[in-house]
Protein backbone atom coordinates (compact mmCIF):
# COMPACT_ATOMS: atom_id res chain seq x y z
CA UNK A 1 0.00 0.00 0.00
CA UNK A 2 1.22 3.48 -0.79
CA UNK A 3 -0.16 6.97 -0.36
CA UNK A 4 1.87 8.71 -3.06
CA UNK A 5 -0.87 11.14 -3.96
CA UNK A 6 -1.65 12.46 -0.49
CA UNK A 7 -1.15 11.55 3.15
CA UNK A 8 -4.02 10.43 5.32
CA UNK A 9 -4.92 11.07 8.93
CA UNK A 10 -7.31 9.54 11.42
CA UNK A 11 -9.95 12.20 10.69
CA UNK A 12 -9.67 11.77 6.91
CA UNK A 13 -10.03 7.99 7.27
CA UNK A 14 -13.16 8.47 9.40
CA UNK A 15 -14.38 10.86 6.67
CA UNK A 16 -13.73 8.20 4.01
CA UNK A 17 -15.84 5.65 5.92
CA UNK A 18 -18.76 8.08 5.74
CA UNK A 19 -18.24 9.02 2.07
CA UNK A 20 -15.33 8.51 -0.34
CA UNK A 21 -16.45 11.55 -2.36
CA UNK A 22 -16.08 13.69 0.77
CA UNK A 23 -12.51 12.38 1.20
CA UNK A 24 -11.66 13.15 -2.44
CA UNK A 25 -13.05 16.69 -2.18
CA UNK A 26 -11.27 17.27 1.14
CA UNK A 27 -7.91 16.38 -0.39
CA UNK A 28 -8.39 17.92 -3.83
CA UNK A 29 -10.93 20.76 -3.43
CA UNK A 30 -10.57 21.83 0.20
CA UNK A 31 -11.81 25.36 -0.56
CA UNK A 32 -15.30 23.99 -1.40
CA UNK A 33 -15.89 23.04 2.25
CA UNK A 34 -18.66 24.71 4.23
CA UNK A 35 -17.21 26.86 6.98
CA UNK A 36 -17.80 25.39 10.45
CA UNK A 37 -20.77 27.03 12.17
CA UNK A 38 -20.38 28.80 15.50
CA UNK A 39 -21.93 25.72 17.14
CA UNK A 40 -19.52 23.31 15.41
CA UNK A 41 -16.51 25.49 16.25
CA UNK A 42 -17.59 25.60 19.89
CA UNK A 43 -17.72 21.78 19.93
CA UNK A 44 -14.16 21.63 18.54
CA UNK A 45 -12.93 24.15 21.13
CA UNK A 46 -14.76 22.32 23.93
CA UNK A 47 -13.15 19.00 22.94
CA UNK A 48 -9.71 20.64 22.93
CA UNK A 49 -10.25 22.11 26.41
CA UNK A 50 -11.51 18.82 27.88
CA UNK A 51 -8.52 17.04 26.31
CA UNK A 52 -6.13 19.49 27.97
CA UNK A 53 -7.93 19.01 31.29
CA UNK A 54 -7.38 15.24 31.08
CA UNK A 55 -3.61 15.86 31.16
CA UNK A 56 -4.07 16.34 34.91
CA UNK A 57 -4.93 12.63 35.17
CA UNK A 58 -1.43 11.94 33.84
CA UNK A 59 0.67 14.91 35.01
CA UNK A 60 4.17 16.09 34.05
CA UNK A 61 3.99 14.91 30.45
CA UNK A 62 5.89 16.28 27.46
CA UNK A 63 3.63 17.95 24.85
CA UNK A 64 4.39 17.01 21.25
CA UNK A 65 1.72 19.26 19.71
CA UNK A 66 2.92 20.72 16.39
CA UNK A 67 3.46 24.50 16.10
CA UNK A 68 0.88 24.45 13.29
CA UNK A 69 -1.24 21.80 11.50
CA UNK A 70 1.34 21.52 8.70
CA UNK A 71 4.33 20.68 10.90
CA UNK A 72 3.46 17.22 12.18
CA UNK A 73 6.84 15.82 11.06
CA UNK A 74 8.38 17.67 14.03
CA UNK A 75 5.80 16.07 16.35
CA UNK A 76 6.50 12.61 14.95
CA UNK A 77 10.26 13.05 15.44
CA UNK A 78 9.80 14.40 19.01
CA UNK A 79 7.48 11.49 19.86
CA UNK A 80 9.94 8.94 18.49
CA UNK A 81 12.72 10.33 20.68
CA UNK A 82 10.56 10.34 23.82
CA UNK A 83 9.38 6.77 23.12
CA UNK A 84 13.02 5.65 22.81
CA UNK A 85 13.72 7.29 26.18
CA UNK A 86 10.61 5.58 27.64
CA UNK A 87 9.41 8.98 28.88
CA UNK A 88 6.56 8.42 31.42
CA UNK A 89 3.85 10.58 29.79
CA UNK A 90 3.58 12.05 26.29
CA UNK A 91 0.76 14.41 25.22
CA UNK A 92 -0.32 14.57 21.56
CA UNK A 93 2.01 11.70 20.68
CA UNK A 94 2.25 11.61 16.86
CA UNK A 95 2.90 8.54 14.70
CA UNK A 96 3.10 7.87 10.98
CA UNK A 97 2.95 4.56 9.16
CA UNK A 98 2.67 4.06 5.41
CA UNK A 99 1.81 7.75 4.93
CA UNK A 100 -0.98 7.69 7.54
CA UNK A 101 -0.60 10.02 10.51
CA UNK A 102 -2.34 9.87 13.89
CA UNK A 103 -1.99 11.87 17.09
CA UNK A 104 -2.92 10.36 20.47
CA UNK A 105 -4.09 12.51 23.37
CA UNK A 106 -2.03 10.73 26.04
CA UNK A 107 0.62 7.97 25.81
CA UNK A 108 1.67 6.61 29.18
CA UNK A 109 4.63 4.39 30.09
CA UNK A 110 4.26 2.23 33.20
CA UNK A 111 6.93 -0.29 34.15
CA UNK A 112 8.22 -0.34 30.58
CA UNK A 113 4.78 -0.95 29.04
CA UNK A 114 2.80 1.52 26.92
CA UNK A 115 -0.81 2.55 27.56
CA UNK A 116 -2.83 4.71 25.16
CA UNK A 117 -5.59 7.11 26.27
CA UNK A 118 -7.90 9.05 23.95
CA UNK A 119 -10.11 11.76 25.48
CA UNK A 120 -13.70 12.51 24.43
CA UNK A 121 -15.86 15.36 25.74
CA UNK A 122 -18.96 13.15 25.99
CA UNK A 123 -20.56 10.61 28.33
CA UNK A 124 -20.93 7.67 25.91
CA UNK A 125 -18.44 5.65 23.88
CA UNK A 126 -19.87 5.49 20.35
CA UNK A 127 -19.03 3.16 17.47
CA UNK A 128 -17.35 6.13 15.72
CA UNK A 129 -15.10 6.65 18.76
CA UNK A 130 -14.16 2.96 18.67
CA UNK A 131 -13.28 3.18 14.97
CA UNK A 132 -11.32 6.31 15.72
CA UNK A 133 -9.38 4.46 18.44
CA UNK A 134 -8.88 1.38 16.23
CA UNK A 135 -7.18 3.53 13.57
CA UNK A 136 -4.88 5.01 16.22
CA UNK A 137 -4.09 1.56 17.64
CA UNK A 138 -3.30 0.18 14.18
CA UNK A 139 -0.92 3.01 13.22
CA UNK A 140 0.80 3.18 16.63
CA UNK A 141 1.45 -0.57 16.80
CA UNK A 142 2.55 -0.69 13.15
CA UNK A 143 5.00 2.11 14.02
CA UNK A 144 6.68 -0.28 16.47
CA UNK A 145 5.08 0.71 19.78
CA UNK A 146 3.31 -2.26 21.33
CA UNK A 147 0.33 -1.15 23.40
CA UNK A 148 -0.56 -3.03 26.56
CA UNK A 149 -3.98 -1.37 26.64
CA UNK A 150 -6.06 1.34 24.97
CA UNK A 151 -8.58 3.40 26.94
CA UNK A 152 -11.15 6.03 26.07
CA UNK A 153 -11.46 8.78 28.67
CA UNK A 154 -15.00 10.18 28.92
CA UNK A 155 -16.85 12.53 31.26
CA UNK A 156 -18.75 10.97 34.19
CA UNK A 157 -22.36 12.15 33.89
CA UNK A 158 -22.93 11.57 37.63
CA UNK A 159 -20.17 13.93 38.73
CA UNK A 160 -21.41 16.84 40.89
CA UNK A 161 -19.23 19.96 41.21
CA UNK A 162 -18.62 20.81 44.88
CA UNK A 163 -16.64 24.01 44.34
CA UNK A 164 -13.33 22.36 43.39
CA UNK A 165 -12.99 20.32 40.20
CA UNK A 166 -11.94 16.80 41.16
CA UNK A 167 -10.32 15.53 37.98
CA UNK A 168 -10.28 11.85 38.97
CA UNK A 169 -14.05 11.93 39.64
CA UNK A 170 -14.92 14.12 36.65
CA UNK A 171 -13.37 11.67 34.17
CA UNK A 172 -14.05 7.98 33.61
CA UNK A 173 -11.42 5.69 32.02
CA UNK A 174 -12.68 2.65 30.05
CA UNK A 175 -10.51 0.01 28.38
CA UNK A 176 -11.66 -0.65 24.80
CA UNK A 177 -8.83 -2.92 23.64
CA UNK A 178 -11.10 -5.89 22.80
CA UNK A 179 -13.52 -3.72 20.78
CA UNK A 180 -10.59 -2.12 18.95
CA UNK A 181 -8.94 -5.39 17.98
CA UNK A 182 -12.24 -6.64 16.51
CA UNK A 183 -12.21 -3.64 14.18
CA UNK A 184 -8.63 -3.96 12.85
CA UNK A 185 -9.63 -5.89 9.66
CA UNK A 186 -12.16 -3.14 8.90
CA UNK A 187 -9.46 -0.48 9.47
CA UNK A 188 -7.11 -2.23 7.01
CA UNK A 189 -9.91 -2.41 4.43
CA UNK A 190 -10.75 1.26 5.02
CA UNK A 191 -7.13 2.30 4.47
CA UNK A 192 -6.94 0.37 1.19
CA UNK A 193 -10.17 1.93 -0.08
CA UNK A 194 -9.11 5.45 0.99
CA UNK A 195 -5.78 5.07 -0.81
CA UNK A 196 -7.61 3.85 -3.94
CA UNK A 197 -9.92 6.89 -3.76
CA UNK A 198 -7.00 9.32 -3.59
CA UNK A 199 -5.10 7.47 -6.34
CA UNK A 200 -8.04 7.76 -8.74
CA UNK A 201 -7.93 10.36 -11.50
CA UNK A 202 -11.58 11.26 -11.06
CA UNK A 203 -13.85 12.05 -8.15
CA UNK A 204 -16.04 9.07 -7.11
CA UNK A 205 -19.66 9.29 -8.25
CA UNK A 206 -21.60 9.05 -4.99
CA UNK A 207 -25.31 9.88 -4.91
CA UNK A 208 -26.59 11.91 -1.98
CA UNK A 209 -28.14 9.91 0.84
CA UNK A 210 -28.03 9.12 4.55
CA UNK A 211 -24.23 9.46 4.56
CA UNK A 212 -24.63 13.22 3.98
CA UNK A 213 -25.69 13.69 7.60
CA UNK A 214 -24.61 10.60 9.58
CA UNK A 215 -22.66 10.06 11.72
CA UNK A 216 -21.64 13.70 11.14
CA UNK A 217 -23.07 16.45 8.92
CA UNK A 218 -20.75 16.50 5.89
CA UNK A 219 -19.01 19.83 5.27
CA UNK A 220 -19.36 19.45 1.49
CA UNK A 221 -23.18 19.39 1.58
CA UNK A 222 -23.54 22.83 0.01
CA UNK A 223 -21.39 21.68 -2.92
CA UNK A 224 -23.05 18.28 -3.42
CA UNK A 225 -26.60 19.58 -2.93
CA UNK A 226 -26.14 22.82 -4.92
CA UNK A 227 -28.11 21.63 -7.96
CA UNK A 228 -30.75 19.64 -6.08
CA UNK A 229 -34.11 21.38 -6.75
CA UNK A 230 -36.14 22.46 -3.71
CA UNK A 231 -38.99 20.13 -4.67
CA UNK A 232 -36.64 17.12 -4.73
CA UNK A 233 -37.65 14.12 -2.68
CA UNK A 234 -34.47 14.65 -0.62
CA UNK A 235 -36.04 17.72 1.00
CA UNK A 236 -39.15 15.82 2.07
CA UNK A 237 -39.18 16.10 5.88
CA UNK A 238 -40.32 13.57 8.43
CA UNK A 239 -39.05 10.43 6.69
CA UNK A 240 -35.66 8.76 6.81
CA UNK A 241 -33.01 9.05 4.12
CA UNK A 242 -33.47 5.34 3.44
CA UNK A 243 -37.18 5.89 2.72
CA UNK A 244 -36.27 8.77 0.41
CA UNK A 245 -33.81 6.47 -1.38
CA UNK A 246 -36.66 3.98 -1.82
CA UNK A 247 -38.76 6.69 -3.53
CA UNK A 248 -35.88 7.51 -5.88
CA UNK A 249 -35.43 3.81 -6.75
CA UNK A 250 -39.13 3.74 -7.74
CA UNK A 251 -38.49 6.64 -10.14
CA UNK A 252 -40.00 9.30 -7.87
CA UNK A 253 -37.51 12.16 -7.71
CA UNK A 254 -39.74 15.13 -6.78
CA UNK A 255 -42.40 15.69 -4.12
CA UNK A 256 -44.92 16.53 -6.91
CA UNK A 257 -44.61 12.98 -8.27
CA UNK A 258 -45.88 11.35 -5.06
CA UNK A 259 -49.44 10.19 -5.66
CA UNK A 260 -49.71 7.16 -3.37
CA UNK A 261 -49.64 8.32 0.25
CA UNK A 262 -51.10 5.24 1.91
CA UNK A 263 -47.88 4.31 3.71
CA UNK A 264 -47.16 7.85 4.90
CA UNK A 265 -48.08 9.28 8.29
CA UNK A 266 -50.49 12.20 8.87
CA UNK A 267 -47.76 14.84 9.07
CA UNK A 268 -46.12 13.69 5.82
CA UNK A 269 -49.48 13.68 4.03
CA UNK A 270 -50.23 17.27 5.12
CA UNK A 271 -46.74 18.49 4.14
CA UNK A 272 -46.87 16.83 0.70
CA UNK A 273 -50.42 17.93 -0.12
CA UNK A 274 -49.69 21.50 0.97
CA UNK A 275 -46.50 21.50 -1.10
CA UNK A 276 -48.27 20.13 -4.17
CA UNK A 277 -51.28 22.49 -3.98
CA UNK A 278 -49.27 25.51 -2.71
CA UNK A 279 -52.07 26.03 -0.18
CA UNK A 280 -51.94 26.33 3.59
CA UNK A 281 -53.53 23.51 5.56
CA UNK A 282 -55.93 24.92 8.19
CA UNK A 283 -58.24 23.11 10.61
CA UNK A 284 -60.23 26.17 11.75
CA UNK A 285 -62.38 24.55 14.42
CA UNK A 286 -59.32 23.14 16.24
CA UNK A 287 -57.39 26.38 15.78
CA UNK A 288 -60.35 28.29 17.18
CA UNK A 289 -60.67 25.93 20.15
CA UNK A 290 -56.99 26.52 20.93
CA UNK A 291 -57.03 30.34 20.66
CA UNK A 292 -60.46 31.21 22.07
CA UNK A 293 -59.56 30.45 25.69
CA UNK A 294 -56.39 32.57 25.64
CA UNK A 295 -57.15 36.17 26.64
CA UNK A 296 -55.16 39.24 27.67
CA UNK A 297 -53.13 40.01 29.69
CA UNK A 298 -50.50 37.80 27.98
CA UNK A 299 -46.79 37.19 28.36
CA UNK A 300 -44.60 35.87 25.53
CA UNK A 301 -41.60 34.11 27.03
CA UNK A 302 -38.30 32.51 25.95
CA UNK A 303 -35.28 31.25 27.93
CA UNK A 304 -31.78 30.60 26.60
CA UNK A 305 -29.44 28.25 28.47
CA UNK A 306 -25.90 26.99 28.02
CA UNK A 307 -24.42 23.58 28.89
CA UNK A 308 -20.81 23.75 30.10
CA UNK A 309 -18.98 20.44 29.70
CA UNK A 310 -16.90 21.35 32.74
CA UNK A 311 -19.30 22.41 35.52
CA UNK A 312 -18.53 25.86 36.91
CA UNK A 313 -21.34 26.43 39.42
CA UNK A 314 -21.88 24.68 42.76
CA UNK A 315 -23.95 21.45 42.73
CA UNK A 316 -24.17 21.30 38.92
CA UNK A 317 -23.22 18.36 36.71
CA UNK A 318 -21.42 18.29 33.33
CA UNK A 319 -23.73 19.56 30.56
CA UNK A 320 -26.41 20.74 33.00
CA UNK A 321 -28.62 23.38 31.38
CA UNK A 322 -27.82 26.73 33.03
CA UNK A 323 -30.20 29.60 32.14
CA UNK A 324 -28.45 32.84 31.27
CA UNK A 325 -30.97 34.91 29.30
CA UNK A 326 -34.70 35.43 29.04
CA UNK A 327 -36.95 37.69 27.00
CA UNK A 328 -40.50 38.63 27.89
CA UNK A 329 -43.01 40.58 25.82
CA UNK A 330 -46.15 41.62 27.68
CA UNK A 331 -49.50 42.90 26.43
CA UNK A 332 -52.03 43.94 29.05
CA UNK A 333 -54.99 44.32 26.71
CA UNK A 334 -55.89 44.15 23.03
CA UNK A 335 -55.27 47.89 22.61
CA UNK A 336 -52.35 48.43 25.00
CA UNK A 337 -48.75 48.81 23.86
CA UNK A 338 -46.49 45.78 23.62
CA UNK A 339 -43.92 45.99 26.42
CA UNK A 340 -40.56 44.22 26.58
CA UNK A 341 -38.30 43.18 29.44
CA UNK A 342 -35.23 40.93 29.44
CA UNK A 343 -32.38 39.79 31.62
CA UNK A 344 -28.93 38.43 30.76
CA UNK A 345 -26.50 37.04 33.31
CA UNK A 346 -23.05 38.65 33.39
CA UNK A 347 -20.26 36.27 32.40
CA UNK A 348 -18.54 34.90 35.50
CA UNK A 349 -20.16 34.10 38.83
CA UNK A 350 -23.23 31.95 39.42
CA UNK A 351 -26.11 34.32 38.69
CA UNK A 352 -29.04 31.89 38.84
CA UNK A 353 -30.70 33.40 41.93
CA UNK A 354 -30.63 36.91 40.40
CA UNK A 355 -31.98 35.38 37.19
CA UNK A 356 -34.95 33.64 38.81
CA UNK A 357 -35.78 36.62 41.06
CA UNK A 358 -35.78 38.94 38.04
CA UNK A 359 -38.10 36.58 36.14
CA UNK A 360 -40.48 36.14 39.08
CA UNK A 361 -40.64 39.91 39.58
CA UNK A 362 -41.33 40.49 35.87
CA UNK A 363 -44.23 37.99 35.85
CA UNK A 364 -45.97 39.07 39.07
CA UNK A 365 -49.03 40.37 37.22
CA UNK A 366 -51.69 37.89 36.16
CA UNK A 367 -51.69 36.51 32.63
CA UNK A 368 -50.99 33.33 30.74
CA UNK A 369 -47.35 32.81 29.74
CA UNK A 370 -47.05 31.82 26.08
CA UNK A 371 -44.03 29.74 25.06
CA UNK A 372 -43.08 27.97 21.83
CA UNK A 373 -42.28 24.36 22.79
CA UNK A 374 -42.41 24.31 26.59
CA UNK A 375 -39.89 21.49 27.00
CA UNK A 376 -36.91 23.82 27.53
CA UNK A 377 -38.63 26.51 29.61
CA UNK A 378 -40.52 24.10 31.87
CA UNK A 379 -37.46 21.86 32.24
CA UNK A 380 -35.29 24.77 33.35
CA UNK A 381 -37.93 26.17 35.71
CA UNK A 382 -38.47 22.76 37.35
CA UNK A 383 -34.67 22.41 37.76
CA UNK A 384 -34.46 25.90 39.31
CA UNK A 385 -37.32 24.94 41.63
CA UNK A 386 -35.34 21.91 42.86
CA UNK A 387 -32.03 23.77 43.10
CA UNK A 388 -33.55 26.76 44.91
CA UNK A 389 -36.52 25.40 46.91
CA UNK A 390 -37.11 28.80 48.55
CA UNK A 391 -38.74 29.86 45.23
CA UNK A 392 -40.66 26.61 44.70
CA UNK A 393 -44.18 27.99 45.24
CA UNK A 394 -43.64 31.03 42.98
CA UNK A 395 -41.96 29.07 40.19
CA UNK A 396 -44.66 26.40 40.23
CA UNK A 397 -47.31 29.13 39.93
CA UNK A 398 -45.55 30.45 36.79
CA UNK A 399 -45.22 26.94 35.32
CA UNK A 400 -48.97 26.41 35.76
CA UNK A 401 -49.64 29.53 33.67
CA UNK A 402 -47.57 28.36 30.68
CA UNK A 403 -49.30 27.57 27.36
CA UNK A 404 -47.48 25.90 24.47
CA UNK A 405 -48.01 27.78 21.18
CA UNK A 406 -46.27 24.95 19.34
CA UNK A 407 -49.35 22.74 19.83
CA UNK A 408 -51.46 24.01 16.87
CA UNK A 409 -48.49 23.50 14.54
CA UNK A 410 -47.28 20.21 15.99
CA UNK A 411 -50.85 18.85 15.91
CA UNK A 412 -51.29 20.12 12.32
CA UNK A 413 -54.11 22.60 12.96
CA UNK A 414 -52.04 24.83 10.70
CA UNK A 415 -49.29 24.20 8.16
CA UNK A 416 -47.95 26.52 5.45
CA UNK A 417 -45.95 25.26 2.46
CA UNK A 418 -43.38 28.02 3.08
CA UNK A 419 -42.42 26.16 6.27
CA UNK A 420 -40.71 23.64 3.94
CA UNK A 421 -41.34 20.84 6.40
CA UNK A 422 -39.83 22.64 9.36
CA UNK A 423 -41.80 23.18 12.57
CA UNK A 424 -39.33 25.59 14.16
CA UNK A 425 -40.42 29.00 15.44
CA UNK A 426 -38.30 30.66 12.76
CA UNK A 427 -39.79 28.64 9.86
CA UNK A 428 -43.35 29.19 11.10
CA UNK A 429 -42.68 32.90 11.67
CA UNK A 430 -41.21 33.31 8.17
CA UNK A 431 -44.21 31.51 6.64
CA UNK A 432 -46.90 33.41 8.54
CA UNK A 433 -45.26 36.85 8.48
CA UNK A 434 -43.86 36.62 4.95
CA UNK A 435 -40.36 37.76 5.94
CA UNK A 436 -37.43 36.67 8.12
CA UNK A 437 -37.42 38.71 11.32
CA UNK A 438 -34.28 36.81 12.44
CA UNK A 439 -32.26 38.19 9.51
CA UNK A 440 -31.73 41.32 11.64
CA UNK A 441 -30.08 39.26 14.38
CA UNK A 442 -26.38 38.31 14.41
CA UNK A 443 -27.31 35.13 16.34
CA UNK A 444 -29.66 32.91 14.33
CA UNK A 445 -30.86 30.11 16.64
CA UNK A 446 -30.84 28.70 20.16
CA UNK A 447 -27.91 26.34 19.57
CA UNK A 448 -25.78 29.24 18.34
CA UNK A 449 -26.87 31.35 21.34
CA UNK A 450 -25.76 28.56 23.68
CA UNK A 451 -22.41 28.22 21.89
CA UNK A 452 -21.74 31.98 21.86
CA UNK A 453 -22.44 32.45 25.58
CA UNK A 454 -20.40 29.37 26.52
CA UNK A 455 -17.33 30.74 24.71
CA UNK A 456 -17.57 34.12 26.46
CA UNK A 457 -16.18 32.45 29.61
CA UNK A 458 -12.87 32.08 27.75
CA UNK A 459 -12.69 35.60 26.24
CA UNK A 460 -10.69 38.43 27.81
CA UNK A 461 -11.74 41.43 25.70
CA UNK A 462 -14.59 43.06 27.69
CA UNK A 463 -15.78 45.17 24.76
CA UNK A 464 -16.18 42.06 22.61
CA UNK A 465 -17.95 40.24 25.45
CA UNK A 466 -20.39 43.12 25.89
CA UNK A 467 -21.06 43.26 22.13
CA UNK A 468 -21.80 39.51 22.07
CA UNK A 469 -24.13 39.83 25.08
CA UNK A 470 -26.05 42.49 23.18
CA UNK A 471 -26.30 40.20 20.12
CA UNK A 472 -27.71 37.48 22.36
CA UNK A 473 -30.31 39.84 23.86
CA UNK A 474 -31.37 40.95 20.37
CA UNK A 475 -31.81 37.32 19.27
CA UNK A 476 -33.90 36.39 22.32
CA UNK A 477 -36.04 39.53 21.96
CA UNK A 478 -36.66 38.59 18.32
CA UNK A 479 -37.76 35.13 19.48
CA UNK A 480 -40.53 36.45 21.74
CA UNK A 481 -41.55 39.19 19.30
CA UNK A 482 -42.01 36.58 16.54
CA UNK A 483 -43.96 34.43 19.01
CA UNK A 484 -46.26 37.40 19.67
CA UNK A 485 -46.72 37.99 15.92
CA UNK A 486 -47.46 34.31 15.29
CA UNK A 487 -50.18 34.22 17.94
CA UNK A 488 -51.73 37.42 16.55
CA UNK A 489 -51.84 35.85 13.07
CA UNK A 490 -53.45 32.68 14.44
CA UNK A 491 -56.26 34.76 15.95
CA UNK A 492 -56.82 36.51 12.60
CA UNK A 493 -56.96 33.14 10.80
CA UNK A 494 -59.93 32.00 12.91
Amino acid sequence: MSTKKSSLSKSTLIRSIQCSKSLYLYKNNYSLRDKPSTTQQQKFDRGHRVGKLAHQLFPNGKDCSPPNPFSYDESIAATKLLVQQQFPVIYEAAFKYNGIMVALDILENKNGKWYAHEVKSSFRITNTYLLDAAIQYYIITKSGVQLEDFSIVTIDNEYVFNGTLEISSYFKITSVLTEIQERIPFVEKTIEEAIATLSAKQMPEIAIGAHCTKPYPCDFQSYCWANIPKDAIWYLPGISMQEKSNFVEKGISTIHQIDNMEELNARQKVIIKSFQTKQAHIVKEKLNAFTEGIHHPLYYFDIEAFQPAVPIFLNTKPYDRIPFLYSLHYKESENSELQHISYISPVGNDDRINFIEHFLNATQKEGKILVFNTLMEKGILFKMMNDFPQYKKQILERINRIIDVEIPFKELYYYHPAQQGSFSLKAIGNALLGFDEFSKSAVKDGEEAMAVYNELFYWENKDEVNAKLQHLKTYCQTDTFVLYEIFERLKILV
